[in-house]
């Protein structure tokens, strides 16, 4: 949302092409025009799937947009081949993570998944303009396997951007915060662990969740919380029988989907990301940065964009609970490095990560492809 109006504060009317669901009436009250796109995230029948891609250039060929701006793998190779049969005159891609496909697994399934998507991107990235990145491991993966030619290709810093200005750093002893932790049982001097984002066991669930499990048993003044929800269109969503289980056992506090993570994230001591699944740079830890929070991610692409080692946060090896766990005590029990590691990420979000300077590197890609037309 703060990229729409920051387009439309510069003078862009935004069309919000997207699947239906909860966020209608926000994207609405944001000021994009809502436009639903028919798209399953998760099918795989061609009909289907052929159906998406018709249904967009339908779409795009009523509203006829200058410019088709797509996030996420799907409209990344959708979008292109919707737009250069709608005509629309340039399309920018920005990946944002090339996720579990292209995880390091074994077997002759994940080999065959990794050969069909690289050839759909290269097929995909020769239609659009220009193919954004918000870590260059992606760029560099992509290109290496034939996925995005030479002349193809930016990396851009910061991931989305993020609204700094809706973030509260060196809030955690303000009245809302205490208030906010007693509403969910925490007690105000705990070392608060947070986790934030969809329900998906790549995501590190089940090690954040062992984390939890072995700090309740050894100290009392640490306790983490999960704010999400489960993914039912995702595959690696976690089950309700699992999270029933986790919720019994009482180590963590889980929440649900919230809407004001930026008033959790102000009653935190720090943000964990334990994810295994490639993002593009997890907004999280964009959130967790302006809050002036110490991060602790896995040593992923992406998660390395947001994290300095030794810096601003602390890097851990994925699927390695105790290492989540050693990292959490690092931090619970010397306040001042977790204080510094904490101004840091605040430097960090404010010179890097506001969305006032990512979303500007896009207009003036926009100008300048607009430019080359004339």
């Amino acid at each position: 949302m703060p990229w729409i109006r920051l387009l439309r504060e510069n003078g862009y009317k935004v069309y919000a092409v997207v699947s239906g669901g909860a966020w209608n009436d926000r994207i609405e009250e944001g000021g994009a025009e809502f436009v639903e796109w028919k798209l399953s995230r998760s099918g795989r029948n061609p009909l289907s799937e052929f159906g998406s891609v018709m249904g967009l250039t339908r779409i795009l060929r009523r509203i006829k947009p200058d410019v088709v701006q797509n996030f996420h793998t799907k409209p990344n190779i959708y979008a292109p081949i919707a737009a250069k049969l709608a005509g629309v005159p340039i399309t920018v891609s920005t990946v944002t993570g090339l996720g579990y496909t292209f995880v390091e697994r074994p077997g002759l399934g994940s080999k065959i998944a990794k050969r069909l998507n690289l050839g759909m991107y290269s097929f995909a990235n020769r239609l659009t303009n220009q193919v954004a990145f918000q870590n260059p491991d992606d760029m560099e993966l992509l290109r290496d396997r034939g996925g995005l030619s030479d002349s193809k290709g930016v990396f851009i810093t910061g991931g989305s951007g993020v609204d700094v200005s809706e973030y509260n750093p060196g809030s955690r002893e303000s009245d809302e915060s205490l208030e906010l932790r007693k509403s969910l049982g925490i007690a105000g001097d705990a070392f608060m662990v947070l986790f934030v984002g969809r329900l998906q066991l790549d995501k590190g669930l089940e090690e954040f969740v062992e984390a939890a499990r072995v700090l309740k048993k050894k100290r009392s003044d640490v306790v983490f919380v999960m704010v999400g929800a489960p993914d039912p269109g995702n595959k690696r969503s976690v089950s309700e029988e699992t999270l029933a289980g986790w919720k019994s056992e009482g180590d963590v506090v889980f929440t649900g989907r919230r809407e004001d993570v930026p008033k959790l994230m102000a009653a935190a001591n720090t943000v964990a990301a334990p994810t295994f699944y490639r993002e593009g740079l997890p907004r999280t830890l964009l959130e967790a940065s302006a809050t002036g929070l110490p991060l602790i991610g896995t040593d992923m692409p992406g998660v390395r964009e947001a994290i300095t080692d030794g810096a601003n946060g602390i890097l851990i090896p994925t699927k390695d609970s105790a290492a989540l766990v050693k990292a959490v005590e690092e931090l619970a029990d010397d306040p001042e490095k977790a204080q510094r590691y904490g101004d840091a990420s605040l430097e960090r979000a404010n010179n890097e990560f506001d969305h006032h300077r990512v979303v500007g590197e896009y207009m003036k890609m926009y100008d300048e492809f607009w430019a080359a037309r004339r």
